[in-house]
């Protein structure tokens, strides 16, 4: 790579989550704070960018093509690897192979010719593959993948990554049989995305066996949704970044909410110390009043284990949240202001004292009915 960008040691920011997409703005705001903190990579990979993965064999129009060098460029001025993702997976059909490669090939190109540092394929979150295979000669799924990967990997310019259907252990009844499978059928300098043991990993990622260590022979980079919240949209996690010391390349999927993201590579780069982890939130401008409400926004479940549950509510707890809702006033206030108000109206049920009609006011119809909130408790009014 020139510009000082590579494609080694990779440690950064992607884009693949879904329901949100950010601007050009955004994202080169993304690209100054990987800089700041000595990060050095940008994935590429939003879900709700239609040509990325719904319409993926349609070229990307000319402005997106401006929109994307500018934004290549800017990168490599800073030393930051942008890898350009397309996830051809939801139904690429063998059966008609050579229109589909030229058209994915075409699509790579448009990549590489704006800049990209690096093209991503990926396969991850798609069916099943069907009990005959694929093709008119019944290939396994890693057999196909990796037979694409390969040939694609030969037409390019610039080092082509995947992202296989079985990117955690959990998503396979037997994962080390796939891995060695689908690792047969890869050039060897072919990095893989993956993320351990679970889709959300907890603190020991790849797991006491290893298995993707131990039976993919190419380079791995983990990808990590531990903050990525997109399964989970009204919650929100910023707990300190534990448990991934030991991994040689990292990337950060992140939320799409800007400041938030921003911030999340602060804590990322902060690291599981807790001091630091403190600075950063400061540093964002998050107030002090935050850190009473802290373990309500820690962490998700990760490798299937829930957390403890923080201690039950307070006084104090209502009052930090109170603080926060209505005199915390900046853009990262705004993006959390629902996951706040969220939080307060479920400590007030958790505790009964959100009354029946609040209850109906901010809350779906689904759960008053599961609580068993009708119409006699309508009358009981409070203002929550």
């Amino acid at each position: 790579m020139t510009d000082g960008t590579t494609m080694t040691g990779l440690r950064g920011y992607i884009e693949g989550y879904y329901g949100r997409l950010l601007g050009w703005d955004d994202r080169a705001r993304i690209l100054d704070r990987l800089h700041d903190l000595g990060m050095n990579a940008y994935l590429y990979a939003p879900k709700e960018d239609l040509f990325h993965r719904v319409h993926w064999r349609r070229p990307w129009n000319p402005d997106w093509i401006a929109g994307f060098e500018e934004f290549c460029s800017t990168a490599r001025r800073l030393g930051i690897a942008v890898l350009g993702g397309i996830a051809p997976g939801l139904d690429y059909d063998p059966h008609d192979d050579a229109a589909e490669f030229r058209a994915l090939h075409v699509k790579a190109c448009q990549l590489v010719d704006a800049g990209a540092a690096g093209v991503t394929l990926m396969f991850d979150d798609i069916d099943e593959p069907p009990a005959d295979g694929y093709g008119p000669d019944g290939l396994a799924d890693h057999d196909l993948h990796a037979n694409i990967a390969t040939r694609l990997a030969a037409e390019l310019d610039v080092p082509l990554s995947l992202v296989p259907r079985v990117y955690a252990d959990e998503i396979t009844d037997d994962p080390a049989a796939h891995y060695r499978g689908l690792s047969s059928g890869l050039p060897q300098n072919l990095k893989l995305f993956h993320c351990g043991t679970h889709i959300i990993a907890g603190p020991d990622p790849l797991g006491e066996d290893g298995l993707a260590g131990t039976h993919i022979a190419q380079d791995l980079v983990f990808w990590d949704n531990l903050y990525c919240n997109d399964y989970c949209p009204r919650r929100l996690f910023v707990g300190t970044y534990q448990g991934r010391d030991r991994l040689d390349e990292v990337m950060l999927n992140g939320t799409g909410l800007i400041e938030t993201d921003l911030l999340l590579l602060s804590v990322m780069a902060a690291g599981s110390d807790v001091v630091a982890w403190h600075s950063a939130l400061a540093a964002a401008g998050v107030p002090q009043d935050f850190r009473q409400l802290a373990p309500w926004f820690d962490h998700p479940v990760a490798n299937d284990q829930v957390p403890p549950p923080p201690a039950a509510p307070t006084d104090t707890t209502f009052a930090a949240i109170e603080a926060l809702l209505w005199r915390w006033k900046t853009p990262l206030a705004r993006e959390w202001y629902p996951f706040l108000f969220g939080l307060k109206h479920d400590l007030l049920l958790s505790t009964g004292n959100l009354p029946g009609l609040r209850v109906h006011k901010t809350q779906t119809a689904a759960l008053a009915q599961h609580l068993g909130i009708g119409p006699a408790s309508m009358n009981d009014q409070g203002n929550g």
